[in-house]
């Protein structure tokens, strides 16, 4: 049985293979002598194909990689740069020899990984350092990283990357993140209280929103945590929290007096008799969220939907009615007034998952 890594166990594997991982070069030059091309990948599974270069990286089979560079092997093959492995399953020597003999510190592979990412992948944190030293700086590069850092609340790694100018406010979209949230959205909705307090301390501004509007505050409301939305709502401007301020904010929506006085009464939390959505709760006025799909304005003003977290509640002001907003596809159906809405809650609601809309 031969073990890859993280890439399988194999019970057979061609002898190329061993003499890879072993490093045994006087094999390697036979096998070149003979036509072995050190670019073809190798099938060494039903499934597996490796390069020579990603294998010995792979098993950190140093002796092998400087075979293969000393035989001009390509070290920044497009979609699988010989950096980014190195960074993922080497140490510090193999890395460095890499560099020195061309390898390219600012690449993606094929999912547009850098090597920031691909170190943490690899639980290679030591690495982290010397990405940085030999180029690949966090300042520019580093905030994807960041990012998905706060979820494993290792805060040797996040102070690492704050020491060295992160952007603490990184927002752009990938695709685990698609809706743009900064480490501090991220952190209030997946983690904890006390990473949302670690990164305020270290600069992270509380008023950054989502694609979708949603700040940090607003998705501790969303989550029910009235500790951290008690937290984030004396670091905000005390605009977002005043009335007034909220009505002329609204302006531009057009809401009728029925919606403005039902988003201001005590009872916002509904349970919805025969609808597969269970229940429904909505925003208070002051706390709806503005959002934008394309360039049209909506403002959400249902806080959960049961358990589809992707619907939303919305006012249309377009079309001066109540609309679902699927998130995830991004569709929006109007559904009525809301006066109607009110009066039959269920029988609409129960609606959007049945596609009548």
């Amino acid at each position: 049985m031969v073990k890859l890594k993280d890439i399988g166990n194999f019970k057979s594997v061609p002898q190329i293979v061993g003499d890879i991982i072993n490093g045994n070069t006087s094999a390697l030059d036979e096998q070149f002598l003979k036509g072995f091309d050190i670019e073809e990948s190798i099938k060494i599974g039903k499934y597996t194909t490796l390069s020579p270069l990603n294998l010995a990286l792979i098993m950190e089979s140093f002796d092998s990689v400087k075979w293969l560079v000393q035989k001009d092997v390509n070290l920044n093959v497009k979609g699988s740069p010989s950096f980014l492995l190195a960074v993922r399953y080497c140490d510090k020597a193999i890395i460095r020899y890499l560099v020195e003999h061309g390898a390219k510190v600012n690449c993606v592979n094929e999912v547009k990984a850098e090597a920031f990412e691909q170190a943490l992948y690899g639980k290679k944190y030591e690495n982290l350092p010397l990405i940085h030293e030999l180029g690949h700086r966090v300042e520019k590069y580093g905030g994807q990283a960041f990012r998905s850092a706060v979820s494993e609340r290792n805060y040797e790694v996040l102070d690492f990357f704050i020491k060295n100018g992160v952007n603490i406010n990184y927002n752009a979209p990938d695709t685990v993140y698609p809706f743009k949230p900064t480490p501090l959205c991220v952190a209030a909705r997946y983690v904890d209280l006390k990473m949302c307090q670690y990164l305020v301390e270290n600069g992270a501004d509380v008023t950054i929103t989502e694609k979708d509007g949603m700040r940090p505050y607003s998705i501790a409301l969303e989550n029910g945590d009235e500790e951290m939305a008690a937290y984030f709502k004396q670091l905000e401007p005390e605009k977002y929290h005043s009335l007034q301020n909220k009505l002329d904010e609204l302006k531009p929506f057009k809401l009728p007096k029925v919606v403005i006085d039902f988003l201001q009464s005590e009872e916002l939390h509904f349970e919805l008799k025969d609808c597969d959505f269970k229940w429904i709760e909505f925003f208070s006025l002051v706390n709806t969220v503005p959002i934008k799909k394309g360039r049209q304005k909506l403002l959400r003003i249902s806080k959960l939907t049961g358990d589809y977290d992707h619907i939303y509640i919305v006012w249309d002001p377009k079309t001066k009615k109540v609309a679902s907003y699927d998130i995830e596809h991004e569709e929006l159906k109007d559904m009525c007034s809301f006066a109607e809405f009110v009066n039959d809650m269920p029988a609409y609601m129960q609606q959007i998952i049945e596609g009548e809309l």
